[in-house]
């Protein structure tokens, strides 16, 4: 875990900066993903790692800085995106109007909205009706992350005991205003336990978990298309070809 990290760790600083960063694991069913993700006692993945990052690094520029960070977390579900926060428990509502200069359009979960997958004004790729939430520490955010991913769907089959069944995706902003100059600056971080590829046939799934199963493929097989055109440098990427 330590070497996986140490991997990665600086794209916590670039996040910080103001830039975009996007971690996930891939592979087949069984792999390890989810253990690579998200560890154990004592053995912590790249998340509660990149989750003590975040929170060291902005402990080091407080005295140049105020920092708002806020946490969402989602799942896509077959071809579905649900919000792991809504119901998950006590929710926080909006920031204080002390921060309120730092962080647009915060949202609390009153109620359940379809979410959709949208670019703003400035162009950034936004999850709407997705519930934010504000952490002021590393801890606030690893029990966000924690209440998250006890809504996950899991379940059973021939190849994993605990196979996951979706995408589990922690969304992390971090939004910094330097206190001398005023300028503002807005970064995330992405972490993604992706659900595994799998055949059909070793994993003995029926009913509505074939389902699943083929949906997951689908969305592996896109992003895969993705990073192909990524790589190649092509003119057109297919982001569109799946959620």
């Amino acid at each position: 875990q330590d070497e996986v990290f140490d991997d990665c760790k600086d794209l916590v600083q670039s996040a910080i900066d103001g830039y975009n960063v996007t971690m996930f694991a891939y592979g087949q069913t069984g792999a390890g993903k989810t253990y690579t993700m998200y560890g154990s006692p004592g053995h912590e993945g790249t998340t509660p790692r990149t989750i003590m990052e975040i929170f060291r690094v902005i402990d080091l520029g407080r005295d140049r800085f105020d920092f708002v960070v806020t946490g969402s977390i989602l799942e896509l579900y077959r071809n579905d995106l649900v919000d792991l926060l809504h119901n998950s428990g006590d929710t926080k509502k909006k920031q204080d109007r002390s921060s309120s200069i730092l962080v647009d359009n915060l949202t609390c979960g009153d109620t359940k909205k379809k979410l959709n997958i949208r670019q703003d004004k400035s162009g950034s790729i936004i999850v709407e009706n997705l519930i934010e939430e504000q952490c002021s520490s590393a801890d606030e955010l690893m029990q966000l992350l924690e209440r998250g991913n006890a809504q996950r769907t899991v379940a059973a089959t021939a190849m994993n005991s605990e196979s996951s069944r979706s995408h589990l995706v922690l969304i992390v902003k971090v939004v910094s205003v330097n206190k001398v100059t005023g300028a503002r600056r807005q970064g995330k971080i992405i972490t993604v336990d992706l659900a595994g590829s799998e055949r059909l046939k070793k994993s003995q799934v029926e009913a509505h978990m074939q389902r699943e199963a083929i949906e997951i493929n689908k969305s592996l097989s896109a992003l895969g298309d993705v990073i192909e055109a990524l790589t190649k440098g092509s003119s057109s990427i297919p982001y569109r070809n799946h959620k």
